[in-house]
């Protein structure tokens, strides 16, 4: 998929967390080990807790069913 905003490529992945751990994202396909997510690999930034609960402040699309939203994943 071609971003909308500069028309590169874009990676397909998931955005995954329980409510009880961080949000993650990771490349479709991929498995991040234990030590990984320990070191904050694919955390999500743009996600904020407090008290248990997950707030993402998002722009989404119900045209084309598409969310965006400024962040940065832990490497």
């Amino acid at each position: 998929m071609n971003c909308p905003f500069c028309g590169k490529e874009m990676e397909r992945g998931i955005l995954s967390g329980d409510g009880r751990s961080r949000l993650v994202w990771k490349p479709e396909g991929q498995k991040l080990s234990w030590t990984e997510r320990l070191a904050g690999k694919g955390r999500v930034t743009a996600a904020t807790y407090q008290l248990g609960t997950l707030k993402l402040d998002a722009f989404f699309c119900d045209s084309c069913r598409k969310m965006i939203f400024d962040t940065d994943v832990g490497k």
